[in-house]
């Protein structure tokens, strides 16, 4: 049975090995070389040259914000929501529509919401143009939430699901109130599903640069120019030392808030 198991994974570890691994350690000629032609080992020289470009610490600053932002903010309502997942049949149908939706299709939506004249200036009687400063970064944030806040969801109702019901009959007996349910009983017994759910969503965060590169192109208001921007720009500029830089920087971030994840996990199976 094992032996039939691995022949099935064998095409995905051969993709995963070509178009990922190879690629990634391929990359580490440029993170501590100079040029693209030759290599010329140049130590930690390209690390401090990316962290002094203005460029790089504008993307790094607002990629900070927009997942300290979004991010909880995501983690908070699913949770909520979740509560109540059960309970409603539209809900359950519905919620996972923003998801499936075809980028360009949900990306013309949103512009014809939030543009100047739109529907949402038409509402407020204004002319404004909320997907310019200063508004930019909050409809982001707002398109982040609404695009995976259905799917989190799912995810927490799941788990919460799997609670004991005597547990929620005894507690129900104690209190009805649904934030101290949330606080003394599913957040103590689904913490590593929470902290699964937050670095899925860190992850997902960082893929809204296809949304604001649809939105805005290559050069993004400067309160969204996202690490992403910077090295889609760097790609485009074949300066392949800086952009292997700051991918492998990213990388190793989401790599160690899975291994804190990882461990966290076999802790809470052990005890």
């Amino acid at each position: 049975m094992k032996k039939k198991i691995s022949v099935f994974l064998l095409p995905s570890v051969i993709g995963l090995a070509i178009f990922y691994l190879v690629p990634f350690v391929i990359s580490f000629r440029y993170i501590f070389g100079k040029g693209v032609g030759r290599f010329d080992f140049a130590a930690l020289y390209n690390f401090k040259d990316l962290l002094s470009n203005s460029a790089f610490r504008l993307a790094l600053k607002n990629t900070a914000i927009f997942s300290c932002v979004a991010v909880p903010l995501l983690v908070f309502l699913a949770l909520m929501l979740s509560l109540r997942f059960s309970e409603s049949k539209l809900l359950e149908k519905t919620i996972l529509l923003p998801m499936v939706t075809p980028v360009a299709s949900a990306l013309l939506g949103w512009s014809v919401l939030f543009r100047s004249g739109g529907i949402l200036g038409y509402f407020l009687n204004t002319d404004a143009n909320f997907l310019d400063e200063p508004y930019a970064r909050w409809v982001i944030i707002f398109i982040f939430i609404t695009k995976n806040l259905g799917y989190m969801t799912i995810i927490f109702a799941g788990a919460i699901n799997g609670i004991p019901k005597e547990i929620q009959e005894a507690f129900a007996l104690e209190t009805p109130s649904r934030f101290k349910y949330l606080k003394h009983i599913v957040i103590p017994m689904i913490y590593p599903v929470i902290f699964f759910v937050v670095i899925f969503s860190l992850v997902n965060s960082f893929q809204m640069f296809r949304e604001i590169y649809s939105l805005y192109g290559s050069m993004p208001p400067s309160g969204l120019y996202m690490l992403q921007s910077f090295m889609n720009n760097n790609f485009l500029k074949l300066n392949y030392n800086r952009l292997c830089t700051a991918s492998f920087i990213v990388t190793a971030f989401i790599a160690l808030m899975s291994s804190v994840y990882l461990y966290f996990q076999a802790k809470d199976q052990r005890r």
